[in-house]
């Protein structure tokens, strides 16, 4: 396909509604919902026309452009899911100060335009679902942490109870969560099969092999650089002329460094070659944040290159494939 062929459309996703800028062919807005968002795509098409090929680019802002992303997917429609901030500094970089939506879906598509990013990646049904089961459990998670925490510096005896009550329900339904995700994996070959593996590392227990599978649908096509990119825990320094500034790690998917975090603190305790490098780190004036950070980016490279062995003792059979790196 050419660049030339490609119709690149930048649409930017609210709760209740879509900005959509296509360039002369087409701007407008229409509402979030499924119906509408069907009727936006055959117009793209008419407009754009038989000659060129759409291509449609958002920025990620989770479960907003879930919608968008599946009905793009039936339609056959390229689709593109951005990193926001990449897109907020190519703004930043054409001196586009403003920022409504009608200029962000413009400014979407003049990034695609530019950059050309790759489709992202189609996920399967279960792959989909188990992500959401898993963002719903982490939701739960929290909010239990959250009274438990309220309760602990309560001492009215009614209010205490209210507190307990609703902490009981919301484990109740975590366990419920459970529950449909160990169906959800017992229904994907590939799906079982890859966090069966990953648990069979020493630190990783299968809640942590299950996230990463649900978070990282990449893994196992990563290597050493895309790992660190992808997790945010590349290192990245601050020098300037004789300034040696400290390194410092940003960017890339906070809910896997959050993944990762206490694993790399077991690993360091219980994994012999991971609590050698801590150690050793250790030794050499490392601050113990560093050293961990350290621990989790080799612990995940390390995960990334355990699925792609298990991809490859699959070969292929039975339908066990990796999935396509779609970074760009």
């Amino acid at each position: 396909m050419k660049n030339g062929q490609v119709a690149y459309i930048g649409v930017d996703v609210s709760k209740g509604s879509l900005s959509v800028d296509a360039g002369e062919c087409y701007v407008g807005k229409v509402a979030n919902a499924a119906a509408d968002i069907r009727r936006l795509i055959r117009e793209l098409k008419r407009k754009i026309g038989r000659d060129k090929i759409p291509h449609v680019c958002f920025e990620s802002t989770g479960p907003y452009g879930e919608l968008l992303f599946t009905e793009l997917c039936a339609a056959g429609v390229a689709a593109s899911v951005l990193n926001p901030a990449k897109v907020r500094h190519y703004a930043k970089a054409m001196s586009e100060s403003a920022k409504t939506d009608p200029i962000d879906a413009r400014i979407i598509r003049l990034f695609a335009e530019d950059k050309k990013p790759a489709p992202t990646r189609v996920p399967g049904g279960a792959e989909r679902a188990l992500r959401q089961l898993i963002l719903v459990r982490d939701s739960l998670t929290k909010s239990a942490v959250q009274l438990s925490g309220v309760k602990d510096s309560v001492s009215d005896a009614f209010a205490a109870r209210a507190l307990q009550k609703a902490i009981d329900g919301l484990k109740d339904r975590i366990k419920k969560v459970d529950g449909r995700i160990a169906k959800t994996l017992e229904g994907d070959k590939r799906l079982a099969g890859l966090v069966s593996e990953l648990s069979l590392i020493s630190g990783i227990g299968g809640l942590t092999a299950t996230k990463m599978v649900a978070l990282v649908p990449e893994l196992g096509t990563l290597g050493r650089r895309a790992s660190a990119s992808l997790a945010g825990l590349a290192p990245f320094a601050r020098d300037s002329g004789k300034l040696k500034g400290k390194a410092f790690v940003c960017g890339g998917r906070a809910s896997v460094r959050r993944a990762l975090f206490m694993p790399a603190a077991v690993a360091i305790r219980h994994n012999p070659v991971l609590k050698s490098a801590y150690e050793n780190l250790r030794k050499k004036g490392k601050p113990y944040k560093v050293a961990l950070t350290a621990v989790m980016r080799k612990l995940f490279f390390y995960m990334d290159r355990v699925a792609a062995k298990w991809y490859e003792a699959q070969g292929g059979g039975n339908g066990v494939t990796a999935p396509q790196n779609g970074l760009a």
